[in-house]
């Protein structure tokens, strides 16, 4: 792997440093994450809720508060319709619980993958339509591009509020309020990349603002900031830029999470071995939480995730994390056999091409895992990597994962007619191909990809953030770094190196012999690190090394201890 060492000038950094009154490391990071005014890091180093913009200065947010509101006075019967994925139950839990607080309980659907689509689809649209008489239909996390349904609802003479963060890919239909940044192609906003749990945050925000202001008494009983942890785990969950407002929605709904959760994230954070009274770190959510909740849409039964946040009994919220538990050990076993399967696909029919699509059929080729096997493809392979499985319809549907500097969007928009529907983001999509078209899609999509990259791929390269010496392996490094959290897209977890040095002792694997263990001696102490899923490739005790990882808490047995977690290593050129 090639590792590219980040370059700052050092005078600049010095000069940074003495204008904050910080040390050089910070502002090192800083500057790498090209913040490069007092202001700017001040605002970044200390955020507020406070920061957060005015919600009425996102396009559409009035018109969404106005029609809202009016639903609310007149007690209108209202359907939420959300995505399976975090994001989606998330933004529909936060809608759905502001909505009851404010005297109405609107009805929710959330679609069955299986049979029911993505998003705001005709047949899900059936199913919630037959709960009431409706006038109106929120979509959240979808809707952008349902240019048929929206004129369904249209004619039945029921208004729609889009609430959504996906790009459009044509014409939008005419009468629906959308609540989407991306149709507005402006710049810089502090609420461009907000996923639509942070949308959801700031409709709710707009409406308890707008509703305050006409003196309705209900709405100075809302508290909007019971709404932070779902905003944070729907923004982590959705890989959006941890820059800006998301970087105030995941830092103090982080922080909400740990100490003030609902009983139903309560009884999910115990499930997932996490303890309360600190805030989980974002590898927490990543790792243990998100999966979990996105579980249950990939097993087809999505409203336990959502059933479990909206519940206030907390019996009833332990047997549904346990459910959800369940889901996720099923999820794991399915990927684990897809994944391996769909490797050997890709290394038979597109190991000299530079992108992959593969497909199959039957139970193995569970349609909710695709996205997790394509990008787990996409990772070891370095290529954008489209996984398909057969619907009952004879129709293939699947997820697609992009690598770096390329747009997944514009490679699908070129074989669009090829497609019965796709849409999504620059490096996650989602798609449908009928059978007789899915093998002229399949090179039209591996041209798109050769025409957008140059027909090259990007080997594997690992970034350092900066080189330290062993004697700076102590706890005030780590709460150096740690100011620069939560960490995620745009805003990585720095990756440190330590060259030319040697092992305190000969590593050894630990778990079931794919880990492995390691320490180094920071002048006085010995510092431990874990290596994961890289026993077949431990480094040697005798000889010099450098080693690239990042340094953590390790908290055990009521102890907590710096931790190295490996990236990468190489012998040292000196040696």
């Amino acid at each position: 792997m090639l590792w590219i060492e980040e370059v700052v000038d050092d005078d600049k950094v010095v000069d940074f440093s003495k204008s904050l009154s910080i040390s050089n490391l910070l502002a090192r990071l800083l500057l790498i994450s090209g913040i490069e005014e007092s202001e700017q890091a001040s605002l970044f180093l200390e955020p507020k809720l406070a920061h957060l913009s005015d919600p009425f200065d996102l396009p559409g947010l009035k018109d969404a508060v106005l029609r809202i509101s009016q639903a609310i006075t007149k007690k209108e019967p209202v359907l939420l319709i959300g995505d399976y994925d975090v994001d989606g139950i998330t933004s529909t839990v936060i809608v759905k619980q502001n909505l009851m607080n404010l005297g109405i309980d609107p009805h929710y659907v959330i679609p069955r993958r299986k049979d029911e689509g993505y998003g705001l689809t005709s047949e899900v649209l059936a199913r919630g339509l037959g709960l009431a008489d409706f006038k109106l239909v929120i979509a959240l996390d979808c809707g952008t591009n349902s240019y048929k349904q929206a004129n369904e609802l249209k004619e039945k003479g029921i208004d729609l509020v889009i609430v959504d963060h996906h790009q459009a890919k044509g014409d939008l239909a005419e009468g629906p309020i959308m609540l989407n940044p991306h149709l507005h192609p402006n710049q810089g906003e502090p609420w461009r990349n907000l996923c639509t749990a942070g949308l959801a945050f700031k409709l709710i925000h707009g409406l308890l603002k707008y509703l305050r202001e006409e003196k309705m008494s209900r709405a100075f009983e809302v508290n909007p900031a019971e709404s932070l942890p779902l905003a944070a785990l729907g923004t982590i969950a959705d890989l959006v830029p941890l820059k800006g407002e998301n970087r105030i929605l995941a830092r103090f709904g982080l922080k909400h999470l740990g100490n003030k959760p609902s009983i139903g994230l309560q009884a999910l954070l115990e499930e997932s071995g996490l303890k309360l009274g600190s805030p989980p770190e974002i590898e927490d959510i990543t790792f243990k939480l998100a999966p979990r909740i996105n579980a249950c849409g990939r097993l087809d039964d999505p409203e336990v995730a959502s059933s479990l946040m909206l519940e206030s009994d907390l019996v009833t919220c332990r047997k549904l994390a346990r459910q959800m538990n369940k889901y996720n050990e099923e999820r794991k076993a399915i990927e684990a056999r897809l994944t391996e399967h769909a490797l050997k696909l890709a290394e038979e029919n597109f190991s000299d091409k530079t992108a992959v699509v593969v497909c199959g059929k039957g139970d193995a080729w569970n349609p909710g895992v695709v996205g997790i096997v394509a990008g787990k493809m996409s990772n070891a392979l370095g290529k954008p990597c489209l996984v398909l499985a057969e619907a009952e319809d004879g129709a293939y549907r699947g997820s697609g994962r992009g690598i770096q500097g390329l747009n997944l969007v514009d490679a699908l928009s070129q074989c669009q007619n090829f497609l019965t529907h796709w849409g999504g983001h620059p490096v996650a999509v989602g798609l449908t191909v009928e059978k007789a078209n899915l093998e002229p899609f399949t090179d039209a999509f591996v041209t798109a990809v050769d025409t957008l990259t140059g027909g090259k791929t990007t080997p594997p390269s690992l970034r350092i953030t900066s080189t330290v010496e062993e004697s700076d392996l102590r706890p005030e490094l780590l709460n150096e770094l740690k100011k620069m959290a939560p960490f995620g897209q745009e805003n990585p977890e720095p990756v440190l190196a330590l060259k030319n040095i040697r092992l305190a002792q000969n590593p050894r694997t630990v778990g079931d012999g794919s880990h492995f263990q390691f320490s180094v001696r920071n002048g006085t102490d010995i510092v431990s690190g874990i290596a994961w899923k890289m026993a077949d490739r431990m480094p040697p005790g005798d000889q010099n090394i450098d080693l690239a990882f990042r340094l953590k808490w390790n908290n055990w047995n009521g102890q907590k201890n710096l931790q190295m977690e490996l990236q990468d290593w190489k012998l040292s050129e000196s040696d």
